[in-house]
């Protein structure tokens, strides 16, 4: 009852402290002049501060200070762990901020990345457990370094993919890191509980202001953010001694983002453009061309996340023998399933005629040549313009 109450409070100080931060970051915002200002292809009509992540990182970061300094023996052990956390998100939050007010390359911010992430895996975070592939020598050890390091820079892109929409990243990221706190718990892994529930305070205190309609938009210095410590916390569950491979858990919570980035990938393959190209093909602008409601959308990939997280959580739980294993197989499943649902989509679309310039529920949808460069959320909106 205790350690439940404690975990409320953690929760409950991320939340208040990221709701503290974001007229901060509005503030902030306005002064660099960081706003994404309506256009006809855009669908907020006001001008739209677009820093919410340097509250999201501000409210989580305050967070951990406030409980090292109160309860610090939560967090006993693990000091060199948050270093090294905070020095890597520190960077990729900068390279985000820097692409919200000026706009850079999606190379730069690739090579931030890579930077951010090498740092992180030197300070002991791995996606399997030391030792795992032991069998293959210093190769394998050298395998497992790379797998992190590719693994870090995969999730960290695919969240940022996912912020597509107004309220679309800060709800799976709070759905996700519930999952993750349960297992953390669960595994005995308190530093894991702790991180996982203050990003879920945070995520919950900035819904608040970016549910749609958004009041302000995250941009890439959050989703950037978000999906770098998710990746990270993920890769926590490997520094538990006689956990194997329940990374892969993670895989499976965070389905819909990771279905969605690789269907991105392999649809620019396919049609031979760049992979850092931005495109208007994603699962979410799909279901918006279907029922024109942000709302509901934003609703219908909630629910989508609590399943997937559903299953991860029935696997550890019930399955937990087979953890690894099942839980890759589900996610192949979930992909196979994904796909053929896009195609459904299509089919629809072209069935009803919902293509460029025809109406759907108020707005009319036009062709909008994707951004260049990656698709931040507040570069990256659904090009839908209300009819007149």
């Amino acid at each position: 009852m205790v350690e439940m109450l404690l975990f409320s409070g953690i929760g409950l100080l991320g939340f208040s402290l990221s709701l503290v931060c974001v007229p901060l970051s509005r503030r902030l915002s306005k002064l660099v002049r960081a706003v994404d200002f309506p256009v006809p292809h855009k669908i907020h009509r006001v001008p739209m501060p677009r820093l919410g992540g340097v509250a999201i990182f501000g409210g989580f970061w305050l967070s951990i200070l406030v409980l090292r300094m109160v309860h610090g023996e939560v967090l006993l052990g693990f000091e060199r762990q948050l270093m090294g956390l905070l020095i890597g998100s520190s960077l990729v939050l900068g390279v985000g901020v820097l692409d919200d007010i000026f706009g850079l390359s999606a190379f730069v911010k690739l090579l931030v990345e890579i930077g951010a992430a090498v740092l992180v895996v030197s300070f002991g975070f791995k996606v399997l457990p030391a030792g795992s592939l032991a069998f293959m020598g210093r190769f394998g050890d050298i395998l497992v370094l790379a797998g992190s390091v590719i693994w870090l820079i995969w999730v960290t892109n695919v969240f940022n993919l996912a912020d597509g929409l107004d309220g679309l990243a800060a709800g799976i990221g709070g759905i996700v890191s519930l999952s993750i706190f349960v297992i953390g718990m669960s595994l005995g892994m308190v530093w894991v509980g702790v991180l996982s529930i203050v990003l879920f305070g945070v995520c919950s205190g900035f819904l608040v202001h970016n549910f749609p309609p958004a009041r302000i938009f995250m941009g890439d210095s959050g989703s950037l953010f978000l999906g770098f410590m998710f990746a990270s916390v993920i890769m926590g569950f490997s520094g538990s001694t006689g956990v194997h491979g329940f990374s892969f858990l993670g895989v499976l919570m965070l389905g819909v983002p990771m279905i969605d980035g690789v269907s991105s990938v392999l649809r620019r393959l396919i049609n031979g453009t760049s992979i850092m190209k931005g495109d208007r093909d994603h699962l979410h602008y799909k279901l918006l061309l279907r029922n024109g409601s942000r709302r509901r959308v934003a609703l219908t990939i909630y629910v989508m996340t609590l399943g997937f997280s559903g299953l991860a959580l029935l696997i550890y739980f019930k399955l937990n023998g087979q953890g690894p294993l099942l839980a890759f197989a589900g996610t192949c499943v979930a992909t196979v399933l994904f796909v053929k649902r896009f195609r459904l989509l299509e089919l629809y679309i072209s069935k009803y005629h919902l293509l460029p310039g025809r109406s759907v529920s108020g707005f009319l949808v036009e062709e909008a040549k994707a951004p260049a460069t990656g698709e931040a959320a507040s570069d990256s909106r659904e090009t839908l313009t209300p009819v007149t």
